[in-house]
């Protein structure tokens, strides 16, 4: 991949990064300016919290997670079980305490020790707000499971998504930063688009295609006429 780092025609450099995607699924870059090559790259890398050209990878696997109310700490659990991060720690906008290192606005000044971060929050558009902020400071987004949750091997889960305990989907779509609850359940070949919600025991029926942002409320069945 080429360097995105390039020398105007008036002499100045542009130094330019990635900063989302378009409605139409494209690539988004944002760029920053200086009077050297350099200049730009470490305004560049002030900016982002890392050099995008030359990244910094740390021999840790450490993640933040955003809302450490009880979809955080049952997030911080399932992660503990999986046995792959080193370093798990919160953000919140709201709560103190141990484990707690600031608020989720904080997350880029913790880019270069915590490269992985989740959006533990239940409200959709809130959710969505900040994984586009994690988004537009590249952090690494995992996708969550339980290994108490049924999930067929042809399901496809998005990033940023969780199922939970007894959570069960089959062989279906879920998309990026979506919550499958306990007992909530995903039939074949059904659809769930980003940034959706379904409650506890809520059920997605076969062929269904759910909306972005949807709230599935509990125990309730989608698809049905």
């Amino acid at each position: 991949m080429a360097k995105l780092v390039y020398k105007r025609k008036n002499g100045q450099w542009e130094a330019r990064y990635k900063k989302g995607k378009k409605a139409d699924g494209t690539t988004r870059y944002a760029c920053v300016i200086g009077h050297s090559y350099e200049e730009a790259v470490a305004k560049r890398t002030a900016l982002l919290g890392y050099d995008p050209d030359n990244p910094i990878i740390t021999s840790d696997m450490n993640i933040l997670i955003l809302g450490a109310g009880s979809f955080g700490r049952e997030v911080k659990e399932v992660l503990e079980q999986i046995r792959i991060f080193s370093k798990i720690a919160f953000l919140d906008d709201n709560l103190t305490g141990d484990g707690i290192l600031g608020k989720c606005t904080d997350a880029g000044t913790f880019r270069l020790s915590y490269p992985c971060a989740f959006v533990a929050i239940g409200d959709n558009a809130i959710r969505r707000k900040y994984a586009e902020m994690l988004e537009e400071k590249h952090f690494l987004i995992p996708t969550v499971i339980s290994p108490d949750a049924i999930v067929s091997p042809k399901a496809v889960i998005g990033k940023g998504s969780m199922v939970f305990a007894q959570g069960n989907v089959g062989a279906a779509t879920v998309g990026e930063f979506c919550i499958v609850e306990p007992n909530g359940l995903v039939n074949a070949n059904a659809g769930v688009g980003r940034f959706t919600h379904l409650g506890s025991g809520a059920i997605v029926l076969k062929d269904t295609q759910v909306p972005e942002e949807t709230w599935v409320k509990p125990g309730r069945v989608f698809g049905e006429e």
